[in-house]
C-alpha cells in the first residue's frame, strides 16, 4: 500500500505529464492501450478497411431492420462484436509461427479461446436483448392500440318488405375533439330517407 508520502510525490508527477501536444503526436500513441486488438478505441484499427465494416452493418441493418434507436444500437453492437470475432480468426495464424515459445504458444491460444467465447455470448445474449426488446415493444404498441377508443360506430339498417333500405341509427364518428357525431343522412348519399320512426 502506497504510503501518504507516495501518493502526493505521485501527484506532482502526474502534474507534470501531459501527453503529446501535437496531432501527429496523438496519433502514434492513439493504440498504445490496444492489447490484442479488441481494446481499441474504434471499432475498426490501423489496417482494417472501414467500408467493409460498414457493408457488414448495412446487411445486419437490412437483415434486422431496425425500427427505433435502440434496436439501432442493438444491431450496431452485433455488428462491432462479429467484427472483432472475425479479428480474432484473422489473427490467429500468427502464433502458429514456429519462432513463438511454447509457453506463450499455449498462453496465446488460451487467451484466444476465452475472447472467442466471451464474444460468441455476447452475441447470442444481445440478439436475445434485440428480440426481448422487440416483444415488449410489440406488446405495448398491441396495448395502445386496444386502449385507443374507436373513431367509427356502424348504423343500422332497416329494410322495408319492399326492399328500400333506410338507417334506423345513423353511424358516428369521433371528432378530434373527442366528441362523438351522427353522420348526417345527406352525406350518406345512397340511401333515401327514412320514414318517420315506424
Amino acid at each position: 500500500m502506497a504510503t501518504i508520502k507516495q501518493i502526493r510525490a505521485n501527484r506532482r508527477n502526474a502534474k507534470k505529464s501531459t501527453g503529446p501536444k501535437s496531432q501527429e503526436a496523438k496519433d502514434r500513441v492513439r493504440f498504445n492501450a490496444l492489447v490484442h486488438g479488441l481494446r481499441a478505441e474504434s471499432t475498426v484499427i490501423p489496417g482494417e478497411d472501414q467500408a467493409k465494416f460498414d457493408q457488414h452493418l448495412e446487411r445486419l441493418s437490412a437483415a434486422w431492420m431496425p425500427q427505433d434507436d435502440m434496436e439501432k444500437s442493438l444491431v450496431e453492437d452485433i455488428a462491432v462484436t462479429q467484427w472483432k470475432l472475425a479479428r480474432i480468426d484473422r489473427n490467429e495464424a500468427r502464433i502458429h509461427s514456429p519462432a513463438v515459445p511454447s509457453g506463450e504458444y499455449a498462453l496465446a491460444l488460451h487467451r484466444i479461446y476465452l475472447t472467442q467465447t466471451r464474444l460468441q455470448r455476447a452475441i447470442s445474449s444481445t440478439i436475445a436483448d434485440l428480440q426481448r426488446y422487440r416483444k415488449e415493444r410489440s406488446e405495448r404498441q398491441k396495448e395502445e392500440d386496444d386502449k385507443s377508443p374507436d373513431q367509427f360506430t356502424m348504423g343500422l339498417v332497416w329494410y322495408t318488405p319492399g326492399g328500400e333500405r333506410h338507417y334506423t341509427v345513423l353511424p358516428r364518428v369521433c371528432g378530434l375533439d373527442g366528441v362523438w357525431r351522427e353522420i348526417p343522412r345527406e352525406v350518406l348519399g345512397d340511401f333515401p330517407d327514412s320514414p318517420a320512426h315506424p
